[in-house]
């Protein structure tokens, strides 16, 4: 009589390797939907107003070129209806004027209406239809907006915008039409490199600017310190002065009965409250002295 086979259970470095693999994927996610810093615009923090409008002015300027040629080119060369190539080419185009200041959405929006248009290019039967699955003013895009990326976003992201670029590039080109030339491993050579580039880039943008933080807490630091210095040597000096008159007051104050014959009981009790307040400020100021330490 046959037995059935034993599924033994997965090994603790299968188990570890699995959970691994899942928070890693987990920690992907994560970061290609949460911006590290939504809303500001590149170069937000520098002084000349033209320089804080200079992103704007490059990314406008790519999308008045890009845009009629990526919709001329898929109308004319792939033969792709009309309406249809200026939807397509304002999705591919238009939000690089939003990768300023929110590059991880404009390239969700850019990638989904790039993979789009590659599935629309599988129907295309244009005249001069050549390159596959990106056009080239798509890749030119693409490039622009991955120094967007690496300017902004962390490695984590970068590597998740990497890695599905590279995914989504070579499962459409396993429908690759006959004839077609793939140019899906140039774009994605081109995205690591810019990637790589700019978050060194940045990686090193930043490190100088926590230098010149540390810098100037340093110096906040040593001027504390001076003041305190400063504060305790005053005291030190308050303290000499008016402690050596406020002892030979109390002496003073104290023998006074002994130096004078014939002293009355009331200039006894004077002299008596004189020496009694004249240790009480000499008390005084030695709170005050450990106070200002």
């Amino acid at each position: 009589m046959a037995t059935e086979p034993r599924h033994e259970p997965p090994t603790p470095s299968l188990r570890q390797l699995s959970t691994r693999t899942r928070e890693m994927f987990q920690g992907l996610g994560t970061a290609l939907t949460t911006p590290t810093t939504p809303g500001a615009p590149l170069l937000a923090d520098a002084s000349s107003r033209w320089v804080r409008l200079l992103p704007y002015a490059v990314a406008l300027a790519f999308v008045a070129s890009l845009l009629p040629t990526t919709v001329h080119l898929l109308a004319g060369d792939y033969g792709v209806n009309g309406a249809l190539a200026g939807a397509l080419g304002t999705a591919q185009t238009a939000p690089l004027l939003l990768a300023v200041a929110r590059p991880l959405q404009a390239w969700w929006i850019i990638f989904a209406a790039d993979v789009l248009g590659a599935v629309v290019l599988l129907a295309a039967d244009g005249p001069r239809a050549e390159l596959w699955p990106w056009t080239p003013p798509a890749v030119v895009g693409y490039c622009a907006l991955m120094i967007a990326l690496g300017l902004r976003e962390s490695r984590r992201a970068l590597f998740g915008v990497w890695l599905a670029t590279g995914v989504a590039g070579y499962v459409l080109e396993l429908f690759r039409p006959a004839g077609y030339t793939s140019v899906h491993t140039l774009l994605v050579v081109l995205s690591g490199v810019l990637l790589l580039l700019t978050s060194a880039v940045r990686a090193r943008g930043d490190a100088q600017r926590r230098l010149v933080e540390q810098e100037t807490i340093s110096e906040a630091e040593r001027s504390r310190r001076t003041l305190l210095e400063e504060r305790a040597r005053i005291a030190r000096e308050l303290h000499d002065v008016v402690a050596h008159h406020m002892s030979v007051i109390t002496v003073q104050a104290d023998s006074a009965p002994y130096r004078i014959p014939d002293l009355p009981d009331a200039a006894r009790e004077e002299f008596t409250s004189i020496a009694s307040g004249a240790r009480e400020s000499l008390a005084e100021m030695r709170r005050l002295l450990s106070v200002l330490r």
